[in-house]
């Protein structure tokens, strides 16, 4: 059986579940370029709380998100973090998670808690700008 994870065929959203404490959040599959396996983030002097360090990656320096500096989430652990990779406005931008992501399918009509909405999500929270403006 072949099938597009990204893409969900008609009718339907598939979706990257990743884990952050206790909570689950939800990206789009589109959005999600790679995940990778974490084994040292660099901290950034002078960069937002939310960002817990940056990746090199293939030459690329990817900021890591944590998402319990931007919800009320108890601190997580990432014993054993992965990171989601994704594109922002021709950037890569990265989520930690706790647990390895998997994905997921739904019919169109299904109301999903949790997404992030990739680029409203960013407006707010601009990692570009390494907090040059504060929101």
């Amino acid at each position: 059986m072949k099938t597009d994870m990204r893409d969900g065929s008609s009718g339907e959203k598939t979706y990257c579940v990743f884990g952050v404490g206790e909570r689950e959040f939800l990206l789009p599959a589109e959005d999600v370029r790679e995940v990778v396996d974490i084994a040292r983030i660099f901290p950034i002097p002078g960069a937002p709380e939310y960002v817990y360090g940056a990746l090199p990656l293939r030459g690329k320096i990817i900021p890591a998100v944590d998402l319990s500096k931007v919800y009320p989430i108890e601190k997580p652990s990432y014993a054993s973090p992965k990171l989601l990779i994704i594109d922002v406005e021709s950037e890569n931008i990265g989520f930690l998670s706790e647990t390895a992501p998997f994905f997921v399918t739904f019919d169109d009509d299904i109301v999903v808690d949790d997404l992030i909405d990739i680029k409203s999500f960013f407006d707010t929270y601009r990692i570009k700008t390494m907090g040059h403006g504060k929101n």
